[in-house]
């Protein structure tokens, strides 16, 4: 769920290596992934564009998506519903199994269950207004996937991403590939920030591959982005040798 919209003016350079290099997420992520018929945990699938995405980078993903939103998760059941490795699921994801209450706002996309930090509401005054409150099952990610490898975890969830984590202990060293959402300054209350997520994932034997699509403000702050993550048990001698 992208909460930002991306910055259309120019960019100051198109090099993909070296100085101010701009990377394409995905075009990474296709690189890193070395299968046709990848398993993908897609957490956060809003109405399924990055489900789109997977389905023209690899021949046969299989997805399991996550989803919260009733109006949502009718979209994603009504776009994929011929396709049978498209797993839908009518839940958040968490720490612990559980019903929570979750934050609807006025952008769908940036609902959340946390609230939105006074910062958030000055940069977007019209989008962060709760409009309403729904209960919502939440699940550990281990709970659900359980004797897979994972090829490709994908996170997006509004400052919720270390809960969600966190719910994946049990089966961290079957994820290769963590691609998340990353917040440098509180855009929801209590979220935890980049430098969070990097210890949480760094602790786990995960590094930094690299950073995306990092969003500034008008007034100059670097607010969030998204980041790849390779699991060193399967990329550990692989790190140095990109194909770019």
């Amino acid at each position: 769920m992208r909460l930002f919209k991306k910055n259309t003016s120019d960019k100051s350079s198109s090099a993909i290596f070296g100085r101010m290099a701009v990377r394409d997420r995905f075009a990474d992520i296709s690189e890193k992934v070395d299968k046709k018929n990848p398993i993908i945990v897609e957490c956060g699938a809003s109405t399924g564009p990055i489900i789109e995405k997977y389905l023209s980078l690899f021949d046969d993903p299989i997805v399991y998506a996550f989803e919260p939103q009733p109006k949502f998760v009718e979209i994603l059941t009504a776009k994929f519903s011929g396709n049978p490795n498209i797993h839908i699921f009518r839940k958040a994801v968490g720490a612990s199994n559980d019903i929570l209450q979750f934050n609807v706002l006025s952008r769908n996309t940036s609902s959340s269950f946390l609230n939105p930090t006074p910062t958030n509401k000055n940069y977007h005054p019209e989008e962060m207004e709760r409009s309403s409150v729904i209960e919502v099952e939440q699940v550990r990610i281990d709970k659900v996937i359980q004797d897979s490898q994972i090829d490709l975890l994908k996170l997006d969830l509004q400052g919720y991403e270390l809960e969600a984590l966190k719910g994946c202990e049990k089966v961290l060293d079957k994820i290769k590939i963590i691609t998340t959402e990353i917040e440098f300054i509180p855009l929801y209350e209590g979220q935890p920030l980049f430098g969070d997520i990097d210890a949480f994932l760094r602790n786990n034997h995960f590094c930094l591959f690299n950073l995306y699509e990092l969003y500034t403000q008008k007034d100059g702050q670097l607010t969030a982005g998204d980041a790849i993550y390779l699991n060193t048990k399967y990329y550990s001698q692989k790190l140095a040798n990109s194909s770019y």
